[in-house]
């Protein structure tokens, strides 16, 4: 998971990216809002957004980062307990408004129970390119890539076996069942490859099958 903090307390900054980083996440951050909507173009799957920012106000920070990605998760962290300016902030569609000071341990709770849809069912095939085996579609960048029924199938079983080799006859098998038709795994990997951003992690191996190398 990447995650964007936009928080103008130095010290605050660097003891929630120090800790993110401790837990795995990858981080990026900034104290300037006006730099941080600079960099919003790139993908982040959630961001921290104190209110009061320097340059730029950290509600017209989320307004900009809705306008350009409206399903972004954004978290507001702030030490303003004003009920319109939560009411504001949620009218904008954040998902949580944390008010300071607060224990870390909440929002990494909170961060957990958006996002547990995904990461119960979201398989890293390479950066920014996930599997959600859920509900068998590619997230690239924030994107969602449908994928035909025959194409999850085959992707599927791929990456249930990460690192090894499926032979095209059980291949076959489970997409076609009994009665496949052979020569047609060929067709559909290459169908799969076009549409799958990481394409090269889809490997051929001396005719006798496919894997997917990460």
């Amino acid at each position: 998971m990447k995650i964007f903090i936009i928080e103008d307390n130095e010290d605050l900054n660097q003891f929630m990216t120090e800790t993110f980083v401790k837990i795995g996440y990858e981080v990026v951050s900034c104290c300037d809002g006006k730099e941080a909507f600079d960099l919003v173009n790139e993908s982040y799957d959630l961001y921290l957004v104190d209110i009061n920012l320097p340059n730029l106000n950290g509600l017209e920070l989320v307004k900009k980062i809705k306008k350009l990605k409206s399903d972004a998760k954004v978290f507001i962290i702030s030490g303003d307990d004003n009920i319109d300016t939560i009411l504001e902030a949620y009218n904008l569609g954040i998902n949580d408004y944390i008010k300071k000071p607060f224990d870390l341990r909440e929002i990494i709770a909170k961060i957990n129970i958006v996002f547990e849809h995904i990461t119960k069912n979201q398989i890293k095939l390479k950066d920014d390119c996930y599997y959600i085996s859920k509900d068998r579609v590619i997230k690239h960048k924030n994107k969602l890539i449908n994928l035909t029924k025959k194409e999850a199938v085959l992707l599927d079983i791929l990456v249930k076996n990460i690192g090894n080799m499926v032979s095209t006859k059980e291949i076959e098998l489970a997409v076609w069942g009994e009665n496949f038709a052979n020569g047609h795994t060929r067709q559909l990997v290459s169908k799969l490859k076009k549409v799958l951003p990481c394409s090269e992690i889809i490997q051929n191996h001396s005719s006798n099958g496919y894997g997917i190398i990460i």
